[in-house]
């Protein structure tokens, strides 16, 4: 009797060597991990400096500061100051609010210069703070690079300070001002904010007595500054 049946021949089983299966093994964990892990930004340091002038206080008021304040009475009558802010843009953003950018642990550097004394402010009280129109003003954007220090006449605080207001009514919230959203803008315009008014952009330094009295010991402030801003190596 004749069969209809064929026979097929069973696929042969191929037999990889113990190192060839370790390889394999090995190549599958790095793809799936590959796969599965998180992508993560790429650190990078940059530096903001600024030089300019301010108006001197007067001999009378020079002649009423303490002489511990952290700067001489020839460093305050120079007329002249700098300032200079190494960060990393890495650092995600601390504040709750979807409008508004605070970025603590980010500077690595905050150094002010008045005269010929020059004073480099603790890091760990200096922050970022970026305002996509955040908190009660969504006709209001800015930028301030910030830090503060105890001194022996008392607490020194000091601002670079840049604001794009737009008249009440304007929402600046998201694309529809400078800045996109409250992350971290680029260094150019960490350093120069196209602002409304030139006095929109300035450096303020002020000294309050201890105790908290409303009137600062010593209060200096000036849009006179040329500021630039690019990628900064390590110290």
């Amino acid at each position: 009797m004749q069969s209809n049946m064929q026979y097929e021949p069973r696929p042969r089983r191929t037999k990889h060597s113990p190192r060839v299966a370790r390889f394999l093994f090995a190549a599958a964990l790095v793809l799936t991990a590959g796969f599965a892990a998180p992508r993560t930004s790429v650190a990078a340091e940059f530096r903001v400096s600024g030089s300019g002038s301010f108006k001197p206080p007067s001999a009378a008021q020079l002649a009423a500061l303490p002489a511990d304040l952290g700067f001489s009475r020839a460093d305050l009558a120079s007329g002249s100051w700098s300032f200079s802010v190494r960060y990393d843009d890495s650092i995600r953003d601390g504040d709750p609010d979807p409008y508004m950018g605070r970025y603590a642990g980010a500077v690595r550097a905050f150094r002010v210069a008045v005269g010929s004394t020059t004073i480099d402010l603790p890091i760990d009280q200096a922050e970022i703070v970026v305002s996509d129109g955040g908190g009660s003003f969504p006709n209001r954007e800015s930028i301030r690079l910030q830090a503060k220090a105890l001194s022996a006449s008392g607490l020194l605080r000091l601002s670079w300070v840049q604001v794009n207001q737009q008249p009440k009514g304007n929402d600046l919230r998201g694309s529809a001002g400078l800045l996109p959203n409250d992350g971290l803008p680029a260094y150019a315009m960490v350093a120069n904010l196209a602002t409304a008014s030139p006095f929109d952009r300035f450096l303020e330094l002020r000294i309050d007595r201890p105790g908290g009295e409303s009137r600062p010991l010593l209060y200096l402030s000036s849009s006179k500054l040329s500021v630039t801003a690019g990628p900064a190596s390590a110290p």
